[in-house]
């Protein structure tokens, strides 16, 4: 399956390295920079191969040439809209266990260049990091980068936002020159030169709902999310507002006829109404809207088929299974490997070939 996470990232690393050099090092040339590096003059994109490997390569080459906390700052700005289809899902998930796993499961199946492992022992929950083999003369940067990006977005998702700090962090690389801005960024303790690359952070905090008023947030992917799901989801009728409501506000409307016509301020009996005169019914549309979120999620992420069936509101992946079948005629699993079958090699296996090779 072509990696679309890792591709979606890459190009917003691209975009907030240049912000970042433009905005804060305007010594550093940026038209010489993407030159060097293949990238687009507007930063959008690279000429060639993977977005992911152009911003690994500039990120690099900012830090040898005299920013070396370049990564950090990266990691800093990170947002969960910068994950595309997966921002939506975290959002959308019940619990920050439920996210995480998510997350991780996803781009762990796409073999990411830097993946994690979610473990829990004596009430505290851990993330372990570790990186493909082929990119070791990179894992510094990606992995400083890495956690802090992961850090940032989970503070999103927590009840207190950027109130909250880890337990701990450790790292396996020695301790930096500008190691002091680790814990200042992380706001506890950090050591380097550890066993592992972790972030830790209290177990009860997993099973903390996802707040629900991350309205600009929310907007955003689910913005994000309309454009892949086409123009059914715009207009002025009962059955876009309908659709529009079950995508921007999942857990005020529930994929409920109750919820939904809260959401729209609309009474239950009128809604029904509406939707009869539209020639449809809030089941049909409640069907359409969750088949074609479940297109999306099988064909741009690597979720497993029970968390997607999860986020669709489903209790049993059997009755999404059955459902799907239906509505498409075939099985989720069939579309995903056709999909896969149609697809290019992944990105991932690319990018870590292409670093592998690259002179240094």
């Amino acid at each position: 399956m072509q990696l679309f996470e890792q591709e979606h990232i890459g190009r917003r690393r691209l975009a907030t390295l240049r912000e970042l050099l433009t905005s804060r090092y305007p010594e550093v040339d940026i038209d010489a920079l993407a030159q060097r590096h293949s990238i687009l003059p507007d930063w959008s994109d690279c000429k060639d191969g993977s977005s992911m490997v152009a911003f690994i390569h500039a990120l690099r080459d900012v830090k040898h040439r005299g920013v070396p906390d370049i990564a950090l700052q990266i990691g800093d700005r990170a947002q969960l809209t910068d994950s595309g289809l997966l921002g939506y899902a975290v959002l959308t998930a019940p619990t920050v266990m439920h996210a995480a796993r998510i997350s991780s499961h996803s781009l762990n199946a796409s073999s990411y260049i830097v993946r994690t492992k979610i473990s829990t022992r004596e009430g505290i929950s851990r993330i372990v990091f570790t990186t493909l083999s082929a990119i070791k003369p990179y894992e510094e940067e990606l992995l400083e980068m890495s956690t802090l990006a992961v850090w940032r977005c989970t503070q999103v998702i927590l009840p207190s936002g950027r109130g909250a700090t880890p337990t701990y962090v450790t790292f396996k690389f020695p301790r930096p020159k500008h190691a002091e801005q680790y814990q200042a960024m992380f706001g506890c303790p950090v050591e380097f030169g550890q066993a592992h690359n972790v972030i830790a952070w209290p177990a009860e905090w997993m099973y903390y709902p996802i707040p629900t008023g991350q309205t600009d947030l929310m907007q955003t992917c689910s913005a994000q999310m309309k454009q892949h799901l086409g123009e059914a989801y715009y207009g002025t009728g009962i059955i876009a507002r309908v659709k529009r409501a079950l995508i921007e506000h999942p857990k005020t409307c529930d994929f409920s006829l109750t919820g939904t016509a809260r959401q729209l301020n609309i009474q239950e009996r009128s809604l029904r109404r509406y939707l009869a005169q539209a020639d449809t019914s809030f089941r049909k549309v409640c069907l359409e809207v969750r088949m074609e979120l479940a297109q999306q999620y099988l064909r741009q992420t690597n979720m497993p088929l029970k968390a997607i069936a999860y986020q669709l509101g489903y209790r049993h992946a059997n009755n999404f299974n059955r459902a799907y079948r239906e509505f498409y005629g075939a099985t989720p699993q069939d579309i995903r490997l056709r999909h896969q079958a149609a697809a290019a090699p992944p990105e991932a296996v690319l990018a870590a070939s292409s670093l592998a090779n690259r002179p240094r």
